[in-house]
C-alpha cells in the first residue's frame, strides 16, 4: 500500500513538472507570435519599467495600455483579467500573456526589428543544424567617465514671458509643465499636465505625458508616436483654415502697459483730480479765513513751510506708534485709543486745508501772469478774483503735468512716464508745502491770536 501511494505521488509530481514546463515553453515560444498578433492593432513602445500599447486607429474606449511590473493599466485604470475581457474583447488574452514575459522579452517585443530580424527570444538557443542570423551592429560602449543615466527634473516647470521650455528624450519631469507666451517642446516624460498658452506645443515621437495636454492660442503638433494618457485640450485660432502664428508677449506691453490699461489709468487720474477739486471747493467755502492764512504763510516762507511739512510727514508714523503704546501702557489712556482714528482723520483734514492754500496761491499767481485768465476771473469790474476760480485754476496747474503725461502715455506708451512722474512730484510738493504752511499758520496763531489776517497777494487783483 505504501509503495502504491509513493508511486502515485511520484507520478503526480512528474505530471505537474511537465505541465509547468509546457506552460513556460508555450509562453516563451509565443513571444514573437504575440508581437505578430498585436502589432497590427497596436504600436508597442518600451517604457522604463515595462511596455505600452497605443492603438493605431482612433479608439474612444482605449487610448493607451500599459504593462508595468505584471499589472495591466488601461488609460490610467488598473484592470483585472475579467475587466480586460469586457474592455478589450479578443485582445485581452494576448495582453494578459504579455504580463508573463520578462523585462528583457518585453523590451525585445517593443524593439522595431524584433519580429523581422529573426533573432531568437531572450533565454532561447538556436536549434541544432541551423545558421544563426547575423547579429546587428552594436554601438560601442561609452567611454569611461561618460554619464549614462538619464537626467531627471523634480518639481514643476513654469515659464512666463516668452522663454522656451524643452524636455529632452532623456529627461523626466516629476510634475507639471506650464509656459505662457513661450513655446513648449516635449520629447521626454512628464508625469503631470502640460499647458502651453499662446506659444505653441510640440510633442515629439518619444514624448510621454501622463496627465492632460492643453494648448491655447498657438499651434499644436503631435507626433503619432507621442503618448498622452490624459485628455487633449486644444483651443486654436483659425483664419480661413490656417492657424495664426503664436502670439508673443510684447515686452513693451509689460513695461508700458496695454492700451486698455493706459486708458484706465488716465480715467483714474481724471477722477482723482475731479474728486480733489470737489474737496478744495468745499474747504474754500467753509474755511476761507484759514485758507487765506495758509496761502499767506506759503507766500512768505515757502522753503520753511516745505521743510516743516516734510518733517511732519516723516515723524507722523513714529509719533502715532509712540502715542498708541503710551495709551496702552497707561491704564487711564486705554479708553482714549478710540480717539486715534479721529486724530488720523484730523491730520488728513489739515493736509487737505493746506493743499487748498497751496492751490489758492498757485491759482492767484497764474491769474496774475496771464491777462486772459485775469479778465475771466474778474467779474463786474471787481479787482479781486473769485476764490473758487482761483483754487480751481491752482488745482489744474498743480495736476496739469500729470494729466498731460497720462494723455501722452495713452498715445505713445511708456515714453510719457517722465512727464507724469514729474507731475506726481509737483503734486507731492504742493501737499507737503501746504501741510507745513498749515502747521506754521497754527503756531503763528497760537503765539499772536490778535494778529490781523494776512491776505495772499497772488489771490488779489492788486499789482
Amino acid at each position: 500500500m505504501r509503495k502504491q501511494i509513493l508511486c502515485a505521488l511520484v507520478v503526480l509530481t512528474v505530471a505537474l513538472m511537465a505541465r509547468t514546463a509546457y506552460i513556460v515553453h508555450a509562453q516563451t515560444a509565443t513571444a514573437a507570435e504575440l508581437r505578430t498578433q498585436l502589432g497590427g492593432t497596436y504600436d508597442i513602445v518600451s517604457l522604463q519599467q515595462g511596455i505600452a500599447l497605443v492603438p493605431k486607429a482612433a479608439n474612444a474606449r482605449v487610448r493607451m495600455i500599459q504593462i508595468v511590473n505584471g499589472a495591466v493599466t488601461v488609460d490610467g485604470d488598473t484592470l483585472t483579467a475579467a475587466q480586460l475581457r469586457d474592455r478589450l474583447g479578443a485582445d485581452a488574452a494576448a495582453i494578459v500573456q504579455l504580463t508573463y514575459l520578462s523585462a528583457a522579452e518585453q523590451r525585445q517585443l517593443a524593439s522595431p526589428g524584433a519580429a523581422s530580424t529573426g533573432q531568437p527570444a531572450a533565454g532561447t538557443t538556436p536549434a541544432a543544424g541551423t545558421t544563426p542570423a547575423p547579429a546587428p551592429d552594436v554601438p560601442p560602449a561609452p567611454a569611461p567617465g561618460t554619464p549614462t543615466r538619464s537626467v531627471e527634473r523634480r518639481g514643476d516647470i513654469v515659464r512666463i514671458g516668452g522663454s522656451a521650455v524643452t524636455v529632452a528624450e532623456n529627461e523626466r519631469v516629476e510634475g507639471d509643465v506650464v509656459a505662457i507666451g513661450g513655446p513648449v517642446t516635449i520629447n521626454g516624460e512628464v508625469t503631470g499636465d502640460v499647458v502651453a498658452v499662446t506659444g505653441g506645443l510640440t510633442l515629439g515621437p518619444r514624448a510621454v505625458v501622463r496627465g492632460e495636454v492643453t494648448a491655447v492660442g498657438g499651434p499644436f503638433k503631435r507626433d503619432p508616436g507621442a503618448q498622452v494618457l490624459g485628455k487633449v485640450n486644444e483651443v486654436g485660432i483659425d483664419v480661413n483654415g490656417q492657424t495664426l502664428p503664436p502670439y508673443r508677449i510684447n515686452p513693451r506691453n509689460i513695461l508700458f502697459g496695454s492700451l486698455a490699461s493706459r486708458a484706465g489709468t488716465l480715467a483714474t487720474t481724471i477722477a482723482r483730480v475731479l474728486m480733489f477739486l470737489l474737496f478744495v471747493l468745499i474747504v474754500t467755502a467753509v474755511g476761507q479765513r484759514p485758507v487765506q492764512q495758509i496761502a499767506a504763510r506759503i507766500a512768505a516762507e515757502p522753503l520753511r513751510a516745505g521743510l516743516v511739512g516734510l518733517l511732519a510727514e516723516i515723524l507722523f508714523v513714529p509719533v502715532l506708534v509712540v502715542t498708541i503704546i503710551a495709551l496702552v501702557i497707561s491704564i487711564i489712556g486705554i479708553p482714549l485709543l478710540i480717539l486715534v482714528p479721529f486724530g488720523i482723520v484730523l491730520i488728513g483734514v489739515v493736509m487737505l486745508v493746506g493743499f487748498t492754500g497751496a492751490a489758492t496761491i498757485v491759482g492767484g499767481w497764474t491769474l496774475e501772469r496771464f491777462p486772459v485768465l485775469r479778465s475771466v476771473g474778474e467779474g463786474g469790474g471787481r479787482p479781486e478774483h473769485n476764490p473758487y476760480l482761483v483754487v480751481t485754476v491752482g488745482l489744474v496747474v498743480i495736476a496739469g503735468l500729470t494729466l498731460v503725461g497720462r494723455l501722452f502715455a495713452l498715445a505713445v506708451g511708456g515714453f510719457g512716464a517722465p512727464l507724469y512722474a514729474v507731475g506726481y512730484l509737483i503734486e507731492y510738493l504742493a501737499w507737503t508745502v501746504g501741510f507745513g504752511a498749515a502747521i506754521l499758520a497754527w503756531l503763528h496763531m497760537r503765539r499772536s491770536p490778535a494778529a490781523p489776517v494776512m491776505s495772499a497777494p497772488p489771490a488779489t487783483g492788486e499789482a
